[in-house]
């Protein structure tokens, strides 16, 4: 189980950078999976004017980001939403975010949601 503190807002200067992923943890029922090398590593660049940059795969695509509390929520250049993340943790070398799923199968009293973890590197590694 990972059990993280999380500020109760977040602070953008220190989200702003280069952020690359270290691993995944995917929860579902009870079931857990840690992916400790998740291939190809994806990095995510935070900019000042609220997008993000996120590359990976052979690709780059850019959203837009906003931060209420201690949530950070992406969407595409459209506006559509892409995701609601808890921010667990944000200092100056880790950022780890929890996204809550929706379940494959209905019924009540499921739990599904992924965490990933991902490290700070210098701005220049992405050239």
């Amino acid at each position: 189980m990972v059990v993280l503190s999380c500020k109760s807002t977040v602070d953008q200067k220190i989200l702003h950078g280069a952020w690359r992923m270290d691993s995944l943890y995917d929860y579902y029922n009870g079931f857990s999976y840690m992916n400790r090398d998740p291939q190809p590593a994806e990095v995510h660049v935070y900019k000042g004017e609220h997008t993000m940059l996120r590359r990976g795969m052979g690709h780059e695509r850019e959203y837009y980001y906003a931060i209420e509390g201690k949530h950070l929520i992406i969407s595409d250049t459209l506006g559509a939403p892409e995701g609601k993340h808890i921010v667990l943790r944000l200092d100056s070398t880790q950022l780890v975010l929890k996204k809550e799923n929706r379940p494959i199968f209905s019924g009540e009293n499921q739990v599904k949601y992924q965490i990933r973890f991902f490290t700070r590197i210098p701005m220049d590694a992405l050239k």
